[in-house]
């Protein structure tokens, strides 16, 4: 009896340190982003780099925690870390509504919001201010979206930002807004040189590494401490100056 006993105190002991060990043990962190030239792209060989992607990239190697980075459309890559347990997404702008969804590693990078539009509407607007009755597009699920609502403007949203600025071309909606790095970039692989073009910027954003709330939280420590590591030894630094 004695020894029955034993068997299964010792089977109920191994149990509750399996479910210990299975509950602290490291998990794999899916990191999503999008096309996003010069944070965030994929190179001629699939790899994603870029000004953000290569300090993130760093960012995890120094934490020694397991990784897979993916690039999609912005409103997937968002709504995969909003929704899903150990998802980050980056690069996340950090507004009063979106706080409380995640966890916030940053800022890892900042950028301007730029508004573009047809060769004969340049040096014609220099604010938001002077377009007040006309329609903005620009990608699903972007921060600025919120912020040109609240001013009272129409946008117009689609999947992808070279389609946007395809309607622009065509005189579809009046105006595009990206940040004005990836929508220069834009133009140019979607050959719109002479029928779009940057006219001023309006909005400046620090860009985070955002990560679903369950994910486990010394990740999320140990994250934000490398990062502060990649900015004192100047790293940080010289991986922007790369691009």
């Amino acid at each position: 009896m004695k020894t029955l006993f034993l068997f299964f105190y010792f089977l109920f002991s191994t149990t509750l340190c399996g479910l210990s060990t299975a509950q602290t043990s490291p998990v794999r962190i899916n990191i999503t982003t999008e096309h996003y030239h010069p944070f965030s792209f994929a190179d001629r060989d699939g790899k994603i780099t870029g000004a953000t992607a290569d300090k993130v990239h760093e960012l995890f190697k120094r934490s020694r925690l397991a990784y897979q980075m993916n690039i999609m459309s912005w409103n997937r890559a968002f709504e995969m870390a909003r929704k899903t347990p150990n998802t980050c997404v980056f690069s996340t702008a950090k507004t009063k509504e979106r706080e409380p969804s995640f966890h916030w590693i940053g800022p890892i990078a900042t950028g301007n919001w730029a508004l573009f539009g047809s060769p004969d509407k340049l040096n014609k607007f220099k604010t938001l201010d002077d377009i007040k009755q006309s329609s903005i597009g620009t990608e699903e699920g972007q921060v600025v979206l919120s912020y040109l609502s609240a001013k009272g403007f129409k946008t117009v949203t689609s999947s992808e930002s070279s389609t946007t600025f395809k309607n622009v071309a065509i005189g579809r909606i009046d105006f595009a807004t990206a940040s004005d790095t990836h929508g220069k970039k834009l133009i140019a692989e979607n050959n719109l040189e002479g029928k779009v073009v940057w006219l001023f910027n309006y909005f400046h954003a620090d860009y985070y590494l955002a990560c679903h709330p369950k994910t486990q939280a010394e990740a999320i420590a140990k994250l934000n401490k490398k990062l502060r590591e990649m900015k004192e030894d100047g790293s940080f630094k010289n991986i922007e100056a790369k691009y």
